[in-house]
């Protein structure tokens, strides 16, 4: 029996590869005692469920999943509550297989259109043959006046050690447990260390299982993203946004509506050179045709930093006048994995009032990377260096007010800051 079990073993192994076990680690959310293999890590069942918008946020919500090759079709299965039922509603998924650096997967993504608005379904993913877990999504109400949503800056990690990703694990995991109601989540660039490695996205996918699946994540690109040789391709395939950005920078910059926020994603990484021109005109006609009453934008590289010997003066100049111009309200980044809030600022001069200015805000990190050499400046209202604990953000937007709590991976908080449009003043009060 025991020269059995050996030979098992060396099959298994044959087939498979090497093996590095993720172990667990005591935060909430689902057990990470999965396995990062020689191969892609994808088998017939499926994995990676993901939401994202790529239409309406009220009546659309669109599902990618991944599979090994041996699948053929895939089908999401939905109907409206808490369970599926015989009569269920069915859409097909297009299938696009991807070559990584760990060998080729199939990736499936289903559009659910004619969805009924502020309302919670049930959805699963398979292919008639095999089925998935059973998840669920809440649709956005038609013109919500509240609403939150969540923030996180760099996730990045190290694939090393019994828990990969486990500190950013914990922070999502902690901060949807926190916050069950919010309507979605975004990633602010940097979400893996090395962005052409299926190693670190099966393990940046392990740590949001149970999150990602239940509402949307609408993510920016970050310069890590890049890394590995090539364009950013695994983030570009894997997570499918709205395509209205700019010729020759589609899935890499977009726009959406939700409730009375207008909300821009940009890459940081093409505000210069030769593709300065076309983003930056792109910007400027987006900003300035909303109407919405606030514009919120996401970009990784923080146009305003605060790390020591980083200067951000190109894409400064790049960004800048056209979002202060077109009035937008906050610029969430990442990039520095510190926390730094400025003034409201207009060509570079801190304002008293937010009508006056932009305010840009550096989000910290939800991954294990610190800096030391990070340090408060001179248009900064507020900063902080998470040494001890990744943060999360929880964005709250009530009408004409709209807060900002800074929180520490534990739940205890850092910050809360409030812009009050109406009033025409923030929390931080008047420049000193």
């Amino acid at each position: 029996m025991k020269r059995k079990l050996v030979l098992a073993a060396l099959i298994l192994a044959a087939l498979f590869g090497t093996a590095i076990g993720f172990g667990q680690d005591s935060g909430p959310g689902p057990a990470t005692n999965s396995i990062v293999s020689a191969t892609t890590g994808a088998t017939e069942i499926q994995d990676h469920v993901t939401l994202t918008w790529t239409g309406d946020p009220a009546t659309t919500m669109t599902v990618t999943w991944r599979t090994d090759t041996s699948l053929t079709s895939g089908t999401v299965v939905y109907t409206r509550g808490s369970s599926l039922s015989g009569r269920d509603t069915q859409a097909e998924a297009t299938a696009t297989d991807f070559d990584t650096d760990k060998g080729q997967f199939r990736l499936f993504t289903a559009t659910l259109t004619g969805l009924s608005p502020n309302t919670t379904y049930s959805y699963r993913v398979g292919n008639g043959d095999r089925w998935g877990e059973i998840h669920s999504f809440t649709t956005a109400a038609p013109k919500p006046r509240a609403f939150k949503f969540l923030v996180f800056g760099d996730s990045q990690s190290s694939t090393s050690g019994d828990a990969p990703y486990g500190q950013w694990r914990t922070t999502v995991q902690n901060a949807y447990k926190a916050n069950p109601t919010a309507k979605f989540m975004v990633n602010v660039g940097d979400l893996v260390n090395t962005g052409q490695s299926a190693e670190h996205w099966n393990c940046w996918f392990a740590a949001t299982t149970g999150v990602i699946d239940s509402i949307p994540e609408m993510p920016v690109l970050g310069n890590h993203e890049y890394a590995g040789g090539g364009g950013p391709s695994y983030w570009v395939t894997q997570f499918p946004v709205p395509q209205n950005g700019p010729e020759g920078l589609k899935n890499r910059v977009y726009s959406y509506d939700y409730g009375r926020v207008h909300f821009v994603v940009l890459d940081s990484e093409k505000a210069k050179g030769d593709s300065l021109d076309p983003l930056q005109k792109w910007l400027d006609a987006d900003l300035s045709a909303s109407k919405a009453t606030w514009k919120i934008v996401f970009v990784h590289k923080a146009p305003w930093e605060v790390k020591d010997g980083r200067s951000n003066e190109e894409l400064r100049a790049a960004l800048c006048p056209t979002l202060e111009k077109d009035r937008a309200d906050l610029v969430f980044s990442g990039h520095d994995h510190g926390i730094g809030r400025t003034w409201p600022l207009r060509d570079g001069a801190n304002m008293s009032k937010p009508s006056q200015g932009t305010i840009y805000f550096v989000t910290g990190r939800s991954g294990e990377k610190t800096y030391k050499n990070l340090s408060k400046r001179a248009w900064n209202s507020f900063f902080f260096n998470p040494l001890k604990q990744p943060d999360y953000l929880v964005v709250e937007v009530n009408d004409m007010k709209l807060t900002v709590r800074t929180m520490n991976q534990d739940g205890t908080p850092i910050d809360t800051f409030t812009i009050d449009k109406k009033a025409d003043t923030t929390s931080d009060g008047i420049v000193q």
